[in-house]
């Protein structure tokens, strides 16, 4: 370490403990699934009072619908908190989540995106455009509950709340597609599962998009049915529909592509049903189901053209599609063609885009391996589903859940949906939130098979399926330790050094300057007000440029990042001739 570095990090490469935790993981359900599978077959009226009692009281639960949404809402918020108490205060980790906090800071500063800054090519980020405006790439609706949040007093809240939401949106979802005892047992069992917890946890979104889904899926469900024959009151019509409507207005902030494929595919499934047209389908139907969901829609369309002309000046054109053009190497979809190399101004943008982003998408050029690719994407899909591993046992009786239409109806949308998500080059888990409700649904069909189940007399399948459910509330405690895990000490320096520099007063400018060969994240994120910053953050550049930084900056004491192959080190900037207040070290 220097003798004037205010900070010495290691920046050697960590051995990943990823085999490890999948070892833990496959041991942890393993010896849990054998014990349930033993005592399944050689003790199945094994706690059966007990299991009993807490039947009886989620069937009291279930009888009030309000009531058990409530209940599986505030069930899911309470588990949000209690994972952020269990392991700390989560810390952005990866690009979106900044980009989405800027969004955040962006909004409570009252305004939709922030005027470029003069000196933006120093401060150029990944998933952030720079030009007409300064904001994030992402549509507004993880923004805006992030920045909800921070009006609560940390961005944090907006997550716990967007937990809350998806949990109750996925019960009342549940509720139109089976018995609302069922529907119960459904969420609770979604709310437990590691990749919802997870989401809770992290700032890049993923349970808002659920809640808009399941919204549109329940309100589906219902409408179809009426359409379908199924009776029930006339004013609930009117708030399926709202609520239908609510759903899809979320899908469409959030994630517009992935949501607008499941909107497509759920308004030509709903026409389809409309055939044959009853005597008194216009008055019935078309009039209270039809003008709340048009409505909904266009009033969303209207304020996110509004929205985008704020940010791009232009109401047809997403910032999205603005970082794309400026800095994507790749195409989005595989069947695209890539567009000519962009102009990067720093090395490491070019790095990524040109490297990981460009070679993912020419690896399935070939119809070798875009066979490779779509399986491999479908596959960590499949695997995130079932992440939580009593579904194994559940779907054991899968066949049979499909001998009912409406299952088989959920199976062709959750297909035709992944269809067109497999078309994207690149897939995370968090782009299927807006059907994975579909998925419980299925789930909890297959459980209500499965407990029918007997093997010479006795009620194996009964005690299995409800040992899938106390395995899946012990699992926790895996999901606990494991999001434990995930905050690493190495995502906490940042906020060190800008805890370290605001506790010593006066403003401060760090200079990033990136070694050649240095394999680490980014460094250079900074909040919706640049110029009204206590730390400021930009990129080393030519010195002819790193002068105009200067001078901008001539008031603030200015830092040099050094991110070598082996340490980073914080360190006066070596011409900057700039004393700032002593620094406390200790």
């Amino acid at each position: 370490m220097a003798p004037d570095a205010l900070f010495s990090f290691s920046n050697k490469a960590v051995p990943s403990s990823l085999w490890a935790r999948d070892g833990i993981e496959t041991v942890f359900y393993g010896a849990l699934l054998l014990l349930l599978l033993i005592l399944a077959f050689f003790a199945p009226h094994h706690g059966a009072r007990w299991f009993r009692r807490i039947e009886r009281a989620l069937n009291a639960v279930a009888r009030k619908p309000a009531r058990a949404i409530a209940l599986v809402a505030v069930t899911s918020f309470l588990l949000a908190v209690g994972l952020t108490v269990a392991a700390g205060i989560p810390l952005p980790k990866v690009d979106d989540e900044f980009s989405y906090l800027l969004a955040a800071d962006t909004f409570t500063h009252g305004r939709l995106a922030n005027p470029p800054h003069p000196l933006w090519v120093f401060f150029e980020t990944f998933h952030t455009i720079q030009q007409p405006t300064y904001a994030s790439r992402y549509p507004p609706g993880q923004g805006l509950i992030l920045a909800l949040g921070r009006l609560l007093g940390h961005p944090v809240v907006g997550v716990w709340l967007s937990s809350a939401l998806a949990g109750a949106a996925i019960c009342w979802m549940l509720m139109g597609w089976l018995p609302r005892r069922w529907a119960v047992v459904g969420a609770l069992l979604a709310m437990v599962h590691p990749e919802i917890l997870a989401w809770s946890q992290r700032y890049w979104g993923g349970s808002l998009t659920l809640a808009g889904g399941a919204l549109a899926l329940g309100g589906f469900r219902r409408i179809l049915g009426r359409l379908r024959g199924e009776t029930g009151p006339p004013r609930r019509i009117w708030r399926d529909a709202l609520l239908m409507s609510l759903g899809m207005a979320l899908l469409i902030i959030c994630r517009p592509y992935e949501g607008g494929v499941l909107i497509l595919i759920l308004f030509a499934t709903l026409l389809i049903g409309s055939v044959p047209v009853k005597k008194d389908f216009w008055r019935t139907m078309l009039l209270p189901a039809g003008l709340p969901v048009v409505a909904g829609l266009m009033l969303a369309a209207v304020w996110m053209g509004y929205y985008n002309w704020r940010v791009t000046q232009n109401p047809w054109r997403m910032p999205h599609q603005v970082y794309i053009a400026t800095y994507n190497a790749a195409p989005i979809f595989l069947w695209q063609r890539p567009p000519p190399p962009p102009v990067y101004h720093h090395k490491q943008m070019r790095d990524f885009h040109m490297g990981w982003e460009l070679r993912h998408y020419h690896e399935q050029q070939t119809i070798a391996g875009l066979a490779t690719g779509v399986l491999e994407r479908a596959g960590k899909l499949i695997r995130s589903q079932f992440r939580l591993w009593p579904l194994l046992l559940i779907f054991a009786a899968f066949p049979w859940a499909l001998k009912n239409r409406w299952m088989r109806l959920a199976l062709l949308i959750w297909a035709l949906f992944t269809a067109a998500l497999l078309q994207v080059t690149w897939t995370f888990f968090h782009y299927a939130a807006p059907a994975f409700g579909l998925f419980f649904v299925v789930a909890i069909q297959s459980m209500r098979h499965l407990r029918l189940w007997r093997w010479r007399g006795k009620p194996v399948g009964l005690f299995l399926a409800r040992g899938c459910l106390m395995v899946s509330a012990l699992s926790l405690l895996y999901t606990s330790w494991h999001v434990a895990q995930q905050n690493d000490p190495r995502y906490a320096r940042r906020n060190q050094i800008v805890a370290r520099l605001e506790d010593a007063g006066g403003q401060h400018l760090i200079v990033v300057r990136y070694a050649a060969n240095a394999v680490s994240g980014e460094w250079v994120y900074n909040g919706a007000d640049i110029d009204g910053a206590r730390v400021v953050w930009a990129r080393q550049m030519e010195p002819a440029q790193n002068a105009k930084l200067l001078e901008y900056f001539k008031d603030r004491q200015v830092w040099l990042l050094d991110v070598g192959v082996d340490e980073i080190e914080l360190i006066p900037y070596p011409s900057s001739g700039k004393a700032g207040p002593p620094i406390n070290r200790s």
